[in-house]
């Protein structure tokens, strides 16, 4: 029975999104959201428990969304696989080998090529970013307070607009949850509106080029050590090693762009970006697999079991999935979407939209320190307004991208604020004293660029 949009319909995303806020645990918000949303749909029945285990059933059985959620977990038995092999430290040895001397245009670019070629995951690479320029920076006298900085937000910015990863996995299936056809391909099209994400990639080059301090950063100095830092030997890997990160990563790419022309019948942009992103991380992992066990004589037993520790790492990611497609989907049914969108166009003009969404995402993702909890609440809410009103989907999908990367990228609970502390051996408060001012800068201009296209393109 089809369920008429009232006051009753927000609830769900309403109670998920003030428990996160409260206790910054995004799985049991999820739950609660969900749990919510079945009582209300099966006319509060005491069986809303079943009601809400069948959801989770039906997502889990559609092929779209499980392509996306095992492309999600055995992205991580790649990446371990590129670890184990010594693909990463190989891949920093080659750079080190090629660049010609220490200065701090060296510094930088390296920087900027780590970021770039890293992109299948952010924890990997602001911790090896950090790792391979680290020292250089110091030898420099480049501040650890800016290493930190061009780390951070180099990665977690890349990373949030390359789609071969889990995160454009992640993006793919929440859109695919609200029936959005050729997801891929919209995501796609909203890679310029992310509007966060590439003017933070600007004010880095340009703080590198025109050596730009903003508020903390003009007076921020290493703390004087009172100890001599014991540090221990890495052991050295040859640069060939790196063909453990590049031979993957060239496989994964052609994959891809084959898989899209096949299930396209000849055309690119026809093509599933479910099924070609799954297709494209089993062929990488089973010609790397194959690779190592012919190059390397690693045991058959020994191979599986690194892949499979990979993807034990990202069973909390396949869960989050789930548990982020059963509440989209439930909003859907109770008509979340509807509900605000009819809110939202008698009360607000339609071209600011776009910029309230990527606001509100900020301050979700400032307080709870999760771009992907906030993706989970946001983008169900989002598309069913953008259907219902004329708003440009790929528009409002990249709003809610851009304010969701924004508290990633400096909030003090957020984990790749933690991990950057960890990489660039600086304290996490120091950190974000210094990156909020360059944050606050970018999403400043990117609410500006968001009402100019809400007013071009609404």
């Amino acid at each position: 029975m089809e369920y008429t949009p009232n006051i009753l319909s927000i609830v769900p995303p309403l109670l998920a999104l003030l428990f996160v806020l409260w206790k910054k645990q995004i799985v049991p918000a999820l739950l609660l959201g969900g749990l919510s949303g079945s009582f209300i749909l099966s006319g509060y029945d005491i069986g809303f428990f079943y009601h809400f285990l069948n959801k989770n059933l039906q997502i889990l059985g559609q092929r779209g969304n499980m392509e996306l959620i095992l492309f999600s977990l055995l992205i991580g038995g790649l990446i371990k696989g590129m670890e184990k092999n010594g693909g990463f430290k190989g891949f920093i040895s080659l750079l080190e080998k090629k660049k010609a001397g220490n200065s701090v245009r060296t510094a930088y670019g390296l920087t900027w090529l780590i970021g770039i070629t890293l992109f299948l995951e952010n924890w990997s690479n602001i911790l090896i970013n950090g790792t391979a320029t680290g020292p250089i920076y110091k030898k420099l006298g480049i501040s650890k307070a800016k290493l930190a900085y061009f780390i951070h937000t180099i990665s977690i910015n890349l990373v949030a607009l390359i789609l071969i990863n889990s995160w454009g996995a992640f993006y793919m299936t929440l859109l695919e949850g609200q029936n959005v056809d050729n997801s891929f391909f919209v995501i796609l099209k909203s890679i310029p509106f992310n509007f966060y994400c590439i003017i933070s990639l600007i004010v880095v080059a340009l703080a590198m080029i025109f050596n730009i301090n903003l508020g903390p950063m003009k007076r921020y100095k290493d703390k004087e050590e009172t100890e001599v830092e014991k540090t221990e030997k890495e052991e050295y890997v040859p640069p060939k090693k790196s063909v453990h990160l590049i031979m993957p990563l060239l496989v994964m790419i052609f994959t891809l762009i084959a898989t899209l022309y096949i299930t396209g019948e000849g055309s690119i942009t026809s093509g599933s970006g479910t099924t070609a992103v799954f297709f494209a991380v089993i062929t990488s992992i089973v010609v790397h697999f194959f690779y190592i066990r012919i190059t390397e004589k690693v045991a058959f037993q020994d191979n599986l079991k690194t892949i499979y520790n990979g993807v034990g790492e990202l069973i909390p990611l396949g869960v989050l999935l789930v548990l982020a497609l059963t509440l989209g989907r439930i909003c859907m049914e109770i008509g979340t979407g509807v509900y605000i969108a009819n809110f939202t166009d008698q009360n607000l003009p339609l071209f600011i939209i776009p910029a309230v969404f990527f606001l509100l995402s900020c301050i979700i993702s400032f307080a709870t320190g999760t771009s992907y909890g906030t993706f989970s609440i946001m983008i169900p809410l989002a598309v069913p307004l953008a259907l219902v009103t004329g708003i440009d989907l790929p528009l409002i999908f990249a709003a809610c991208i851009s304010g969701g990367v924004f508290g990633d990228n400096c909030s003090p609970i957020s984990d790749t604020s933690i991990v950057t502390g960890l990489a660039a051996k600086i304290d996490v408060v120091d950190h974000i004293k210094t990156q909020i001012p360059y944050a606050l800068v970018s999403a400043s201009i990117a609410t500006v660029l968001f009402v100019i296209a809400g007013l071009i393109m609404i």
